[in-house]
C-alpha cells in the first residue's frame, strides 16, 4: 500500500529547516573550536575528533546547500526532503556522541554545550521527519522513522552522559 505523494514544501518552510541544519553545523564548529582550546591541545585524540566535528560540519553544510538549491527552483520532493532531514540529524547524532565521549579532555562546559544543541537539533528534525512521513510510501516511511529514531535514541543516550558527568539532571 502506497500513500499519496505531497506537494512540495513551500520555500519559507525549506528556510527553517536549512536553519535547523545551520544550527548542527554551528554546534560542530563549537567541538572543533573546543578542540583548538583545549588544555591538551597537543593531543593526537582532540586533533582527530577535531577533524571528525569538521567532517560532520561539512556534511551538514552540504545537506543546508542541498535544501537551499532545491527551495530556489521550487522541486523538492517530500521523499528526499525527508531523507535529508534524516540524514541531518543523524550527523547530529553523531556529533552529540562525539562530544559527550570526548567532554572529559574539552574545556568546561564545550562538550555539554554541543551535545545539548545537537541534541535539540535531532529532536527538531525528528517532528520534521515524523510529519513529513506522512505522506511517503509505507516502506520509506518506516525506514526514515526508525532512522530518526535511532538517532533520538542517540542523542538521548549523550545527553545521559554527559549528565551523569555533571551530576546535573537534563529536561528532554
Amino acid at each position: 500500500m502506497t500513500a499519496p505523494e505531497r506537494s512540495s514544501p513551500t520555500s519559507g518552510a525549506l528556510d527553517e529547516h536549512r536553519s535547523l541544519l545551520d544550527a548542527g553545523a554551528r554546534a560542530a564548529s563549537l567541538l572543533v573550536d573546543a578542540c583548538r582550546a583545549a588544555p591538551d591541545q597537543g593531543s593526537l585524540r582532540l586533533e582527530v575528533v577535531g577533524d571528525l566535528a569538521l567532517d560532520i560540519r561539512r556534511q551538514l553544510e552540504v545537506l543546508a546547500g542541498s535544501l537551499g538549491k532545491d527551495a530556489s527552483s521550487g522541486d523538492l520532493p517530500v521523499d528526499l526532503l525527508v531523507d535529508l532531514l534524516v540524514e541531518a540529524a543523524l550527523r547530529c547524532a553523531d556529533l552529540a556522541n562525539l562530544a559527550a565521549c570526548n567532554t572529559r579532555e574539552l574545556g568546561p562546559g564545550a562538550g555539554a554545550t554541543v551535545v545539548h544543541l545537537a541534541a535539540g537539533v535531532a529532536r527538531a528534525l525528528r517532528v520534521l521527519v515524523e510529519a513529513g512521513s506522512a505522506g511517503l510510501r509505507v516502506e520509506h516511511a518506516e525506514n526514515s522513522l526508525r532512522d530518526v529514531r535511532g538517532a533520538g535514541w542517540r542523542v538521548d543516550l549523550a545527553v545521559r552522559q554527559i549528565d551523569g558527568l555533571s551530576g546535573g539532571e537534563t529536561q528532554s
